[in-house]
């Protein structure tokens, strides 16, 4: 079977070896303007709901997920062996600021978040930060 590698930060401690699933949907950890966005997407998506609340994320680049890991807060980076057949959903996370962005200015933002459903390429904000949506996960390294 065809595999991918991503990158994953979190709190949670997992050992190389074990498999990650997720843990539930994080709906209300979201912002107040993440929470305006966020029930949109999920209804334009092909069952958004399922996909975005039961969904593992991770990062397809490896460069984008240790910069981020820095920036997030959490104790451990994890290297993922994935599935393709596992993968969900993969999307530029720079259209959904995107739609955040709009959205704290009241302005529409839909097409924001139908480029992210589509899998386009972001024009605006540098380099592309996909984000990879997943059922299962095999732990590779975990770095600290």
């Amino acid at each position: 079977m065809t595999t991918i590698i991503a990158y994953r930060y979190d709190n949670h401690r997992y050992e190389a070896g074990d498999i990650i699933t997720s843990r539930g949907d994080s709906f209300d950890s979201l912002t107040p303007i993440e929470k305006m966005v966020e029930p949109v997407l999920r209804e334009i998506l092909p069952d958004g709901h399922a996909i975005r609340g039961g969904s593992v994320f991770a990062w397809e680049d490896e460069a984008v997920g240790k910069r981020l890991w820095r920036l997030s807060g959490k104790q451990y980076l994890y290297k993922l062996e994935i599935l393709k057949t596992d993968i969900r959903l993969r999307g530029d996370l720079n259209h959904y600021n995107n739609a955040k962005d709009a959205a704290k200015a009241g302005l529409p933002f839909d097409q924001h978040l139908e480029a992210y459903r589509d899998g386009q390429p972001s024009p605006q904000n540098g380099l592309p930060r996909v984000e990879l949506m997943f059922s299962k996960a095999k732990v590779l390294e975990r770095y600290e």
